[in-house]
């Protein structure tokens, strides 16, 4: 999937979940996500059934409540944010 699909909503989640460390075994909080990216519920459980359906992140549990991203979703930040620094140059 190149970066460029990636809804903006979608980015915004990914940098959360770095900022807060949520990386492969570090979760974090749906809450904290929530309020870290400033999203409504209803636009934050939207995108986070994408993303979990991408592969870019995944719950820890059945019943959710804690994210983190996985390598994939790790890799297409990166990505992201490399194309935003080639824009600035």
């Amino acid at each position: 999937m190149p970066p460029g699909s990636l809804s903006e909503i979608g980015e915004r989640i990914l940098l959360a979940a770095w900022k807060l460390h949520g990386v492969g075994n570090q979760t974090v909080t749906e809450e904290a996500l929530k309020a870290e990216s400033s999203l409504s519920t209803e636009e934050f459980n939207d995108a986070t059934s994408v993303l979990q359906a991408q592969g870019f992140i995944m719950r820890s549990s059945a019943q959710g409540g804690e994210l983190a991203l996985t390598p994939l979703g790790l890799a297409i930040l990166r990505q992201v944010e490399e194309d935003k620094l080639q824009e600035l140059r």
